[in-house]
């Protein structure tokens, strides 16, 4: 019988986050200096928030620690063939967890298959090898958000939490909306449509906000006619400011809707007080930080928890 071998994570997404931070500020400089750099820089923070969730949620293990840093390098060095490379060792990494699942006990033939999750590594190398094609960098990072995402809404919504075959509706959305960038705007409701179900509840605020974000606001880009920001403000910020503190910090959860409201506020605005309207955002992501800034201490990068985590585990140690 072969020994089960414990996983062993760390905080691989914290700096992942404070890169992704340095990527959105140089993104949000270019715009008062005129500089050519914005949706370049905007969406390399995208990128580094999702190379360091995919890494934290689904192989965390210190055993991928080279790849883990490498990726992290490359992705650092804002050049595109350097992309590329970043997202061929974020794809090694995933195949590598993916043979080592037995080794750490798991049945692979019964686990859920997060379909649009796992995929996501593959587009990235695509999107990246046809830079500046910035529409289809946003597929990879659809495709991982929205696949993410399913377990939160089906956790805090009882929503249907549906893998494999069962999202082929979203990932069938996702990719026409490449081709057909009109289909974009109904990625909202296709998605509520498919993780749909009677036992649905709106006892989450955060968790009712960031599914009405996701409808409501590409639904609006119909009428603005401005799709990338309805997806970097409407879903990509929104879902990440969700699901990341979900993850590492779920006792703030709901507090995000504060975060949610303002993206949403700052998407809005842009169309009618431009000048201001990108403040909202940086707001929302100053106090998403804050949400999550118990995770920023060396002992949880070093291992993976959020320091009143830590706490709670010392104190329950303690207790007779």
């Amino acid at each position: 019988m072969k020994e089960i071998k414990e996983i062993e994570p760390w905080g691989v997404n914290i700096p992942f986050i404070f890169l992704a931070m340095i990527y959105w500020a140089l993104g949000s400089l270019s715009l008062p200096l005129n500089l050519p750099f914005h949706p370049y820089f905007m969406l390399l923070g995208a990128y580094a928030l999702y190379f360091g969730m995919i890494q934290r949620l689904f192989f965390p293990a210190k055993n991928y620690l080279a790849l883990h840093i490498a990726s992290l390098i490359l992705l650092a060095i804002p050049i595109q063939y350097f992309q590329i490379i970043a997202s061929v060792v974020l794809t090694i990494t995933e195949v590598w967890a993916l043979k080592d699942l037995k080794m750490y006990g798991y049945n692979t033939k019964k686990l859920p298959i997060n379909a649009l999750v796992l995929s996501s590594p593959f587009s990235s190398i695509i999107a990246w090898v046809f830079y500046p094609n910035y529409w289809l960098l946003i597929t990879p990072l659809l495709l991982y958000i929205l696949g993410v995402n399913v377990g939160v809404f089906s956790v805090n919504l009882r929503t249907k939490p549906v893998f494999g075959l069962h999202q082929l509706p979203i990932f069938l959305i996702i990719i026409l909306s490449y081709f057909f960038p009109i289909l974009f705007p109904f990625i909202g409701v296709v998605y509520f449509l498919t993780i749909y179900r009677k036992t649905f509840t709106f006892k989450s605020i955060t968790g009712i906000s960031s599914l009405l974000s996701l409808i409501v606001i590409p639904l609006l880009s119909l009428y603005f006619g401005d799709f990338v920001h309805a997806f970097t403000l409407g879903i990509m910020s929104n879902l990440f400011f969700s699901c990341i503190t979900y993850s590492t910090s779920r006792y703030n959860y709901n507090k995000v809707v504060i975060s949610i409201l303002l993206s949403d506020l700052a998407y809005i605005l842009r169309f009618f007080y431009f000048e201001i309207s990108g403040i909202f955002w940086i707001v929302a992501v100053i106090y998403f930080l804050y949400l999550i800034k118990d995770n920023f201490y060396l002992t949880s990068i070093k291992l993976g928890l959020s320091m009143r985590f830590i706490r709670m585990q010392k104190e329950n140690r303690g207790s007779p």
